[in-house]
């Protein structure tokens, strides 16, 4: 059967109405074209829906049938248009983003206390990943957003689209107990021969100090290794080697050690499908992101 939605719909609102007449009324169109429009719905249905009573209309037990369905339908596209309209006022809605530890500190949760004071019944989820997992995330579909720090490894054939939001700068700290004094300043060589905390192979993070001590010439290997970069800091202020963390993780009670080798700014950035249409609560979060 291929019956028109405006069949149904009709038959929606006489069986609601009880009447051919209100039906017309709700429905801003005329008695006859109502009542021509179901007389064409029984035809194609090849049964009776309706037959008249001293009460009005009333549903034959085929009617009865059809209308459960009908009416399940047209709540439920009822309530989809409902929360359409919540959605479309940010009264409702959901973004999950896929962030690694340093851009939730550095950008993400600043933006969020406004985001979460401004739109209160959006539900905000965050999976704390690495650069790799995050994007992995964001191909499979299980992320919207990914806000990952660099270096970065997008395949060109990829749908991704990648903005920089904004510069970031680590900092070596160690324990005092090493005697570093932080009025000198000390190469990376020099470095070397400390106890040094790196983070997991397989982040960001571990990749981009790999490649800068192996730009000069050294081949270092970590005496401990941090799962997450919030983990760092207790394991330096704990004496356990040099960490790098960038200004906002610091604490007291650590050296900051000067570099004569200025370590190289790293970027945050945005990742989404450009294929994809972006959710009204993320496309708020991305223009937000956009202007900090």
């Amino acid at each position: 059967m291929n019956i028109t939605y405006d069949y149904y719909r009709i038959f929606y609102y006489v069986v609601k109405f009880g009447s051919f007449t209100k039906a017309a009324e709700a429905l801003d169109n005329s008695q006859p074209n109502i009542t021509r429009a179901m007389n064409n719905l029984e035809s194609q249905l090849g049964v009776q829906v309706f037959y008249r009573s001293r009460k009005g209309i009333k549903l034959t037990r085929e009617g009865e049938m059809l209308f459960k369905r009908v009416n399940i339908a047209f709540e439920q596209i009822s309530l989809a248009e409902h929360e359409l309209e919540q959605t479309k006022r940010m009264d409702s809605g959901s973004v999950k983003i896929g962030v690694s530890e340093i851009a939730l500190h550095e950008v993400l949760l600043p933006v969020l206390a406004a985001y979460r004071r401004d739109f209160p019944n959006v539900m905000v989820q965050i999976t704390n990943e690495s650069t790799p997992s995050a994007i992995k995330s964001l191909k499979n579909d299980e992320v919207e957003l990914a806000l990952v720090t660099t270096p970065i490894n997008i395949n060109k054939n990829d749908s991704l689209s990648c903005e920089n939001l904004c510069e970031f700068t680590e900092y070596p700290v160690a324990h005092k107990m090493f005697g570093i004094p932080d009025n000198k300043e000390i190469s990376l060589k020099e470095l070397g021969k400390y106890p040094v905390i790196f983070l997991s192979k397989g982040t960001a993070t571990r990749e981009y100090y790999e490649e800068l001590f192996r730009k000069k010439g050294m081949d270092i290997k970590p005496n401990v290794i941090a799962a997450t970069t919030d983990q760092v800091m207790p394991m330096v202020k704990s004496g356990l080697g040099i960490g790098f963390v960038p200004e906002s993780m610091m604490g007291g009670n650590v050296t900051v050690i000067k570099l004569k080798d200025k370590l190289p700014k790293r970027l945050i950035c945005l990742l989404y499908d450009g294929r994809k249409p972006q959710s009204l609560a993320a496309k708020e979060l991305i223009k937000r992101l956009r202007s900090m």
